[in-house]
């Protein structure tokens, strides 16, 4: 009896503590770099801002998506290193972005006219925290001031 009731408590409070984990919100792009370019492809390091709204932390094992400017396809990103994502704090994730030169310079005088530039981006990445990690979309669609991702160039 006394074992049986120990199990009802212990699933009680597992289940109880069992709340459900938000995902992280993006706040912008910084810290722009261009590491490679090239003809065909580049290749850009940029910093992607995000806010954890729980109240725990927890680790980012893996990302990977596509990024648009203006709606024109920028190219693939992949995160490449664990991130250590503190808790209900601003966190700083160093995405590696492969962009297709050809697309950026058809496209590149209409982004040069304007002082602000529409970004989205796509993608999955995989989260969590003692050994239990699940996968969550990347959805962000916003504006950037351009002279902001370009100021430490």
């Amino acid at each position: 009896m006394i074992r049986n009731l120990s199990i009802c408590l212990l699933l009680v409070v597992v289940v109880a503590s069992c709340r459900p984990i938000k995902d992280p919100v993006f706040n912008g792009i910084e810290n722009v770099r261009v590491n490679n370019v090239g003809l065909g492809e580049s290749s850009v390091t940029l910093g992607m801002s995000y806010t954890n709204p729980n109240n725990y932390r927890a680790k980012l094992k893996s990302a990977e998506g596509d990024a648009w400017m203006d709606s024109t396809y920028l190219g693939h990103f992949v995160v490449d290193s664990t991130v250590e994502i503190p808790a209900s704090s601003n966190f700083l994730v160093p995405v590696n972005l492969t962009v297709d030169m050809k697309q950026i310079l058809k496209n590149s005088f209409s982004a040069l006219l304007n002082k602000q530039v529409l970004i989205r981006i796509t993608g999955t990445g995989r989260a969590g925290r003692h050994g239990v990690y699940r996968k969550f979309n990347l959805n962000y669609q916003g504006k950037q001031d351009l002279s902001k991702l370009f100021s430490n160039m």
